[in-house]
């Protein structure tokens, strides 16, 4: 059969009446709310079938004429193997380097230290062309110590990773600290709005795009005092996410986040802000410890997500993280999870995919809407380091991890292996901790 000489109208026409009447006898009885509408973990209603939206708001990363940074995280606690994978990651695809604290609540275990030897003059030698430059979790004074590596120019963008609500005593120094870094002038931000921190303790989409808000909203208050202008606190500021398996909540969320900082920005005078730097990272509660193997689809399904959804930039967690220090074979796989969607599948070249897609349209506005009364009843308690000081916003992170409903978890309640292969790892994780009063916990801890 030649399908070109098919006709149009062979199909027909059809309407929403006639497609429900259909659905109904399908059904047999069955209700259709019961068995066809699902829910997101803020209540948010996904209906099986959606109308293409005619006028879609085209949200699209900074550059879209470029792909988004592929970002690698520079953490091993020894740090002559960490500079020997620093090395390996740049000759073999990686365009930034996450720098991650030992502190940072982001670590997961993980973690450098800033003074280790010869650290300063790697970065400062690294040979790679445009490179991106990420802090995570580092005192102003660390980084102080380290800047010289941005002096390289092979060093394009650096993120300085400043943030007065991760920690306690970060407020402190914030202020001066800012205003430092923003006179030297660098390529790149200054401050994070982080949000992460609280995906990672079990919170909700909504309630983690919140918290960024809120966070985006107490550093330009902060930055002001030292003189930036809006504008100028909107660009120094990266927003940060965590990106999971969940497609389409994720694609929803990167493009919720967009929205909420363009309101935040017409809120303070500026009506045609610049695109975020939106950096997302694959989630640490999603990672499982049985059946590592699994976690790579997980990790291929958030960079996807992510990346349709319009991150700038993106981190990969490896597999193998819940075990110990990822090994070489484990870090080269959290790379080219990305280098192939970029270079081969090349989910770079089409900005904004989701835009006018009825379904992800109406998850983005419903999400970005439940954030913002979120965000609206933290800055009416005082902001964000008075709800974090109070216990607060542990306690509604808490409660939305305990109402989640378990759903299987594939190699760990669903098709589990009868024994486990061993995983290889290049050396044990040393404590994790927390930021914000929260702490990460997997969702695999929590069934099993």
């Amino acid at each position: 059969m030649n399908i070109d000489s098919l006709d149009p109208g062979i199909f027909g026409q059809s309407d929403h009446k006639a497609w429900l009447k259909l659905v109904e006898r399908a059904l047999k009885g069955k209700d259709f709310q019961e068995t066809l509408v699902s829910q997101t973990d803020d209540g948010i209603a996904i209906e099986p079938l959606y109308e293409r939206r005619q006028v879609g708001i085209r949200l699209s990363r900074q550059r879209d004429d470029l792909p988004w940074t592929l970002t690698q995280r520079m953490d091993d606690l020894d740090p002559s193997r960490a500079l020997l994978q620093l090395g390996d990651d740049l000759a073999n695809g990686a365009s930034g380097i996450s720098l991650v604290s030992k502190t940072s609540a982001s670590a997961f275990g993980a973690g450098i230290d800033a003074q280790a030897p010869g650290l300063a003059d790697a970065l400062a030698a690294t040979p790679q062309e445009a490179l991106t430059l990420r802090f995570d979790g580092f005192a102003s004074r660390s980084i102080d110590a380290l800047i010289a590596s941005t002096e390289n120019p092979a060093v394009e963008t650096t993120h300085l990773g400043l943030d007065a609500f991760s920690q306690d005593g970060a407020a402190a120094t914030f202020t001066n600290d800012a205003k430092r870094f923003a006179e030297r002038g660098f390529a790149g931000t200054i401050v994070n709005a982080d949000g992460r921190v609280v995906h990672n303790a079990g919170g909700t989409e909504a309630q983690e795009l919140a918290v960024m808000a809120a966070s985006l909203v107490g550093h330009l208050r902060l930055l002001e005092e030292v003189g930036l202008a809006p504008e100028a606190a909107l660009a120094a500021t990266s927003l940060c996410l965590s990106a999971d398996q969940n497609q389409f909540t994720t694609i929803a969320k990167m493009r919720a986040a967009r929205l909420i900082f363009a309101r935040v920005a017409l809120a303070c005078g500026v009506a045609d802000s610049p695109p975020a730097h939106l950096f997302a990272e694959t989630s640490y509660r999603m990672l499982t410890r049985l059946d590592p193997e699994t976690n790579i689809l997980r990790n291929t399904i958030a960079v996807f997500s992510a990346g349709v959804g319009g991150a700038d930039e993106i981190c990969v967690l490896p597999h193998s993280l819940t075990h110990g220090i990822p090994d070489p074979l484990a870090r080269r796989l959290a790379r080219n999870t990305q280098t192939i969607l970029v270079a081969e599948s090349h989910l770079d070249h089409v900005v904004d995919p989701a835009s006018g897609a009825g379904g992800i349209e109406a998850l983005t506005d419903a999400l970005a809407e439940r954030a913002w009364d979120i965000f609206a009843d933290i800055e009416g308690k005082g902001g964000l380091a008075r709800v974090i000081a109070s216990g607060e916003l542990a306690a509604m992170v808490a409660e939305a991890r305990e109402k989640r409903v378990a759903k299987p978890i594939v190699g760990t309640t669903l098709f589990a292996m009868k024994t486990e292969r061993p995983v290889t790892v290049s050396g044990p994780l040393g404590p994790v901790d927390g930021g914000m009063g929260l702490m990460p916990v997997r969702l695999d801890e929590v069934v099993s």
